[in-house]
């Protein structure tokens, strides 16, 4: 539903509007005197009315200024009994004046001389008992020129509202296309890097092995080709993109044995059965620890543990640490976890467990009910141990040397800003 177009219109356009009624009181009010002298009053006294909103339409005028301007020549009219129908000329007056005046004090002071004016005048001059008409005139045009300032404020608010509603959406879509990309390009870019890295090494010693990991690089390279086409044409929006299938938490085992190093995979459950939003949380916080894990701890054992329950799907990804590599830039890939997980009412958790780095995602099968609770608070923690993302286009981040001694899951793991 569209608003009036007068609603966006000026104080001028008003202007205009009561200098035209104006005019057309002033032209009634001389063919309907009584004498050519009462017309010629009567002509002259509108015609600085009429020059009065002629002028608020350049420019703004004083509130006192205005209100003398316009109300001084109905009262002279009515109190030299030149024309009755003239007290039109103080329904203009007092109505463009509550339309433009922001105080309101001021526009309730004015509204009230307006409405009595009749009286007082009919009672000054002579008796007669048709004031009180004038002035229920006078209170209706008051009340109405208020209600439609109320209406200009309100139609203004909600184009405002408008306004920042569409820069909200359009943030929140610059985000989801940023976690998307991130998504699609930082785990396939990652580990194509350190196949190319270790065909590289390995290209003297043992062509045979390099051209093995120049093959398993050009299928993932392939594959997540394949995915960023997908990503961006669903991000266009095209139909065929949108039966295209989306990875799913069947497809984490693929996943695994797509990365390099050694990566043991422990699933309790069946991961088919897993609803196909809550699939695509735990796909993605496997597919981003995986990289943190390939990036910042090259080479070290990774163990990832993924346990389907009838409500929900606990995901822990922990590596033991590996060799110290150069400093990394901040990236997003925690924030696009978590933002991911805490949307399907879940909880992440990730930082530094012994000497390697673990991730825990509670990633609820069943949406949670819109009145419940949210997730708890995370919990603070240093972000120095370790950079809270990983930043595909940048070095790698430090992480300890050390190895950690081999054993279960660790205690909870603290939260980090992601």
């Amino acid at each position: 539903m569209r608003a009036p177009s007068w609603t966006a219109r000026g104080d001028g356009w008003f202007a205009g509007v009561a200098a035209a009624a104006a005019a057309l009181v002033g032209v009634l009010g001389t063919l309907g005197a009584d004498s050519a002298a009462a017309g010629l009053e009567v002509a002259a006294l509108s015609a600085v009315s009429v020059a009065a909103f002629l002028v608020s339409r350049r420019r703004r005028l004083p509130t006192a200024v205005l209100a003398a301007w316009t109300f001084t020549p109905p009262v002279v009219l009515a109190l030299r009994e030149r024309s009755e129908g003239t007290y039109f000329l103080l329904i203009i007056a007092v109505s463009f004046l509550v339309l433009v005046e922001p105080d309101r004090r001021v526009r309730l002071a004015a509204g009230l001389v307006a409405v009595a004016t009749p009286g007082a005048v009919e009672l000054a001059v002579q008796p007669d008992w048709g004031w009180p008409f004038w002035s229920g005139g006078i209170l209706f045009g008051w009340l109405s020129a208020e209600q439609t300032r109320r209406f200009r404020a309100l139609v203004a608010e909600l184009s405002a509202t408008r306004e920042r509603l569409a820069e909200q959406a359009v943030h929140l879509e610059r985000r989801r296309i940023a976690a998307d990309l991130h998504d699609l390009v930082g785990h396939s870019l990652g580990v194509l890097l350190l196949h190319i890295t270790g065909a590289r090494r390995r290209l003297r010693d043992d062509p045979a092995a390099a051209e093995e990991a120049l093959r398993q690089a050009e299928a993932i390279g392939r594959a997540g080709l394949a995915e960023v086409r997908r990503g961006v044409a669903t991000l266009r929006d095209e139909r065929g993109a949108a039966l295209a299938p989306v990875p799913a938490a069947a497809d984490v085992p693929e996943l695994v044995a797509w990365t390099a190093g050694p990566v043991e995979l422990a699933l309790t459950g069946d991961l088919a059965a897993v609803e196909p939003v809550a699939g695509l949380a735990v796909y993605r916080v496997v597919q981003e620890s995986l990289a943190n894990a390939a990036r910042h701890a090259t080479g070290a054992p990774v163990r990832v543990e993924i346990a389907v329950r009838p409500e929900a799907v606990e995901v822990l990804v922990r590596d033991r640490g590996g060799p110290a590599p150069a400093p990394a830039g901040p990236g997003v890939g925690l924030l696009g976890m978590r933002e991911r997980v805490e949307a399907l009412g879940g909880r992440l958790a990730a930082g530094p467990e012994g000497s390697g780095w673990a991730v825990r995602a509670h990633i609820p099968r069943i949406p949670p009910d819109p009145g419940s609770p949210g997730p708890d608070p995370p919990e603070p923690v240093d972000a120095a141990a370790r950079p809270p993302a990983v930043d595909p286009s940048g070095p790698p981040a430090p992480a300890p040397a050390a190895p950690a001694p081999a054993g279960g899951p660790a205690g909870p793991v603290p939260e980090v800003a992601g």
